[in-house]
């Protein structure tokens, strides 16, 4: 009984081991191969080289920057300054690529085919991907990336946390609005020199839209703005791409009273931002809500020095006062409290 009970114990062991290192086994080589796109990546990359702004985006976003070693020239986004730029994105340097070890690249339609076959040539998987146009294919293009670059179990995993983080940050940063919501519009100039602005439906319009304000193009359905719609709307706060913006506004005579420019609040934002969907779309909105709510807490706190310097003159004044009732101390009490009346209300 003793035997057979430690044959039992014994199989039981092994079993237990071979379904621990198995599963050690399976754990350490599941995560790869894994197939993107029509595109195989039997192993984790190490080395990537990404050639589209809008992908290098959101590989920031969700920590995979860390393994670029190298980028396009239109990658021009500030915190990816230290990554070494290899060509452009249709025409990219194939000999800075290779000696940078790369095992992976990233890319868009834009890459040659000729391009793309002499990197593979190389022993470089290439694995071209499209910029979204909506919600769901954003989200898409998350996961993607992060099981391209991260497995098909881990990476993929952080790719969708990524996305629910980034529309997470937007959604609090859409209601950290101050008390009194502002009308704002975005504007820059196309390629025919026409005023426009972001359509609604867009990626772009909804970023953009994350802002808490109300968006005087709200219904947008064609970017060329109407002139008669915006002067009527005349925002408190206008974001523009260029400096080609205010110019065209302060040329033209229905525009150039709006409120935003009269009252100098107005701010350059390159519509880039609004089109990278990760790291530079959330800054561009958090540089919205911080510009207007600074400009806020600035007004509010001129009109209350204001009062309080008015307030220290009066009591200053008081006994030059006092002792001056002669003929018409009414009087002069009351253009004095006009004199007051008037200073706050102008500001």
């Amino acid at each position: 009984m003793k035997r057979v009970l430690s044959i039992a114990l014994a199989l039981c062991m092994l079993l237990s081991c071979a379904v621990f290192f198995t599963g050690c086994s399976v754990t350490g080589s599941s995560e790869y191969p894994v197939t993107v796109r029509d595109t195989v990546i039997e192993k984790e990359p190490q080395n990537i080289v990404v050639l589209n702004d809008v992908l290098a985006d959101i590989v920031s976003y969700i920590g995979y920057d860390i393994k670029m070693v190298g980028r396009s020239t239109e990658c021009d986004q500030d915190f990816l300054y230290v990554v070494p730029t290899v060509g452009t994105a249709a025409s990219p340097d194939l000999p800075a690529i290779t000696s940078a070890g790369t095992d992976l690249v990233i890319a868009d339609s834009s890459l040659g085919a000729d391009v793309k076959s002499n990197l593979e040539a190389e022993g470089i998987t290439v694995l071209l991907l499209d910029v979204p146009n909506n919600e769901e294919e954003l989200k898409q293009l998350y996961i993607d990336l992060g099981t391209a670059l991260g497995g098909s179990t881990t990476g993929s995993a952080k790719g969708e946390d990524g996305y629910n983080d980034l529309l997470d940050m937007l959604g609090t940063m859409n209601t950290a609005t101050s008390n009194v919501v502002q009308t704002v519009a975005y504007l820059y100039i196309n390629e025919n020199g026409e005023l426009c602005t972001f359509v609604k439906g867009d990626l772009d319009y909804k970023f953009f839209n994350y802002n808490g304000n109300s968006n005087v193009f709200l219904n947008q359905a064609e970017p060329q703005v109407n002139v008669s719609e915006l002067r009527i709307g005349s925002p408190n706060y206008i974001f523009y791409d260029s400096e080609d913006v205010l110019t065209y506004l302060a040329a033209d005579e229905e525009l150039n009273h709006l409120n935003a420019l009269v009252n100098n609040r107005t701010m350059q934002i390159p519509k880039t931002a609004f089109r990278r969907y990760g790291t530079s779309a959330e800054d561009a909105v958090f540089q919205i809500l911080n510009f207007i709510e600074k400009d806020n807490k600035a007004t509010s706190d001129e009109a209350t020095a204001d009062i309080a310097a008015t307030a220290a003159a009066e009591e200053t004044a008081a006994p030059a006062a006092t002792e001056a009732v002669t003929d018409a101390p009414v009087e002069e009490a009351e253009e004095d409290e006009n004199v007051i009346t008037f200073s706050v209300q102008d500001e």
